[in-house]
């Protein structure tokens, strides 16, 4: 897959299922501006967030 292929690819999960997260959310009135919260919750718990950490990965071989 090429780098535009997975940038747009990533782009899309995070417009579709990212935004408007209630998860994300209230991870976010809990922790206030703490974002290493929220990215742990959405790095090791969240299977969108897995696909995106995955898709991550391609763009840095």
């Amino acid at each position: 897959m090429s780098r535009l292929n997975v940038l747009t690819e990533i782009n899309l999960l995070m417009n579709q299922k990212c935004k408007g997260c209630k998860t994300h959310y209230e991870l976010s009135k809990l922790h206030g501006s703490n974002f290493s919260k929220i990215d742990n919750h959405c790095n090791k718990k969240c299977g969108v967030g897995k696909q995106i950490q995955e898709l991550g990965k391609q763009l840095t071989k």
